[in-house]
């Protein structure tokens, strides 16, 4: 059912639970995992970043890449072996396009509660890509497993 499964990491409080997931699913299902990782440099601009400079980049692409190695070290522990993948652009059009690319039968991926002015500035990256997976999507809330 699950022959390959691909997990979005980042550096969110949700990263344990999305972890603990991906690794009893992978169990369970003998799959092959890959982690991603996605950096937009649109973003940076949004944030009001000050002048671009190639250290800037350099600095980002680096720092994106931390909690995917991290994972996959925490994963190796639990004794799954996984696959990273660092990628730049839209973060869930990316997601998405690795997601075909590797045939994926499932994207996991966290999800973080906002409320108030944030929610109307901030777009739900579980929602877009729900809306644009080539394949089912898990999003997951909290590191409990029922």
């Amino acid at each position: 059912m699950f022959d390959t499964i691909l997990v979005a990491v980042d550096a969110s409080d949700q990263r344990g639970g999305v972890l603990l997931h991906a690794a009893e699913i992978t169990r369970r299902f003998t799959a092959n995992l890959h982690l991603v990782s996605v950096y937009d440099i649109d973003q940076m601009w949004e944030t009001k970043v000050p002048e671009s400079s190639p250290e800037i980049f350099d600095a980002l692409a680096t720092e994106s890449k931390k909690p995917v190695k991290e994972a996959q070290r925490e994963l190796a522990a639990m004794g799954i072996a996984s696959q990273c993948h660092f990628l730049e652009g839209p973060v869930i059009e990316q997601i998405a396009i690795l997601a075909q690319r590797l045939d994926a039968d499932l994207v996991i991926m966290g999800h973080r509660h906002v409320t108030g002015l944030r929610r109307l500035l901030e777009s739900s990256a579980a929602k877009g890509l729900i809306d644009k997976s080539p394949c089912s999507v898990m999003i997951v809330r909290d590191g409990k497993l029922v």
